[in-house]
């Protein structure tokens, strides 16, 4: 997946003692999505209509993690 990008994103859990979760991912080519400008549309707009969302990590048997948008502390795009 060398040609797709790797998104970052950073989560902080109100009225929680968790230290705050950076899940790295990259999106599959069948997105077709294949800048980091268009990665961060794509993130900013999964926030706007999702409450909450899925992410599936690059990590062989992780299972999926689920967030909150308003968890949402930032998201990096490589």
């Amino acid at each position: 997946m060398a040609d797709t990008p790797r998104l970052t994103i950073r989560c902080e859990y109100p009225d929680s003692d968790e230290p705050p979760t950076e899940v790295t991912f990259c999106l599959s080519p069948s997105y077709g999505i294949r800048t980091a400008h268009e990665a961060n549309e794509w993130f900013l707009d999964l926030m706007r209509e999702h409450a909450v969302f899925e992410v599936e990590t690059d990590r062989a048997g992780e299972p999926p993690l689920s967030f909150w948008s308003e968890e949402v502390l930032g998201v990096m795009v490589e």
